[in-house]
């Protein structure tokens, strides 16, 4: 049995276009947000995300349980 989200999502953005991704070079891996971030409730996944695996579907995952992790 899954969670119903609805009526606890209350907002959402969904990153589509080139210039909101960072360059995966090495000197850019500062620009990369963590999956925990400073806004209660808030907490990210996604291939974007400081993970070691850059843009792929392993990074999507990995980051998807790195946030999982966090959420009590």
């Amino acid at each position: 049995m899954g969670i119903n989200l609805e009526n606890h999502t209350h907002d959402y953005r969904q990153v589509n276009h080139v210039y909101d991704f960072h360059s995966l070079e090495p000197r850019y891996q500062h620009l990369r947000p963590t999956q925990k971030t400073p806004i209660q409730g808030l907490i990210l996944a996604g291939d974007f995300t400081k993970q070691p695996y850059f843009s792929t579907m392993e990074g999507a995952v990995f980051s998807g349980v790195k946030a999982a992790k966090l959420v009590k």
